[in-house]
Formats: structure tokens, C-alpha cells, sequence
């Protein structure tokens, strides 16, 4: 019996901390499509999921407010869009 995506999701992020485009990459999918599937994780996984804020890279500006889990598309202070994260990870 094969493993759902939010099933594979899970596991990937219990070894390492990945973004969604490293979780679309490796599961073939659209980050639109893992996107989807991240809130319904962090509303079942209740506080394991850790997630660390998007960061400018032209500026370095932290996201820390950010309550959304996609990631945002320029940065407020520089308005640069080169904006790296958020970044996914399940504490044990």
C-alpha cells in the first residue's frame, strides 16, 4: 500500500526542513499544489509543524508576522521579489 502526499509530505519533513519548492520538486508537483496541502497539515500536526519565516535576499528582511504559509511575492521593505522560504519542518 502506497503512501498518501500529505503521508509523504509528513515524512519528508520529519528528516529535513524543506520549502514548498523543495517539496514540489521532489514529489512532482505544482508549489501551488503543496500549498494546498500545508494548512491541512499544520491543523493535524498542531504545533509539530515548525515553520521558519521567508527572507528577502536583496535586503534580508525577515517575514516573521506572516500567518499564511505560502510564500509572500515582494518584500515590503525593498520591494524586491527575490524572496526565499518559508522553510517546513516537523519537531518530534
Amino acid at each position: 500500500m502506497s503512501l498518501t502526499i500529505r503521508q509523504t509530505i509528513v515524512n519528508m519533513l520529519r528528516e529535513q526542513e524543506l520549502s514548498a519548492l523543495d517539496l514540489a520538486e521532489a514529489l512532482l508537483l505544482t508549489r501551488r499544489e503543496v500549498h494546498e496541502h500545508l494548512p491541512h497539515l499544520r491543523r493535524s500536526l498542531k504545533k509539530a509543524l515548525r515553520v521558519r519565516p521567508a527572507r528577502c535576499r536583496l535586503c534580508g528582511y525577515v517575514f516573521r508576522d506572516r500567518s499564511r504559509l505560502d510564500a509572500p511575492g515582494r518584500c515590503p521593505r525593498c520591494r524586491g521579489e527575490l524572496v526565499d522560504g518559508p522553510w517546513f519542518r516537523i519537531e518530534r
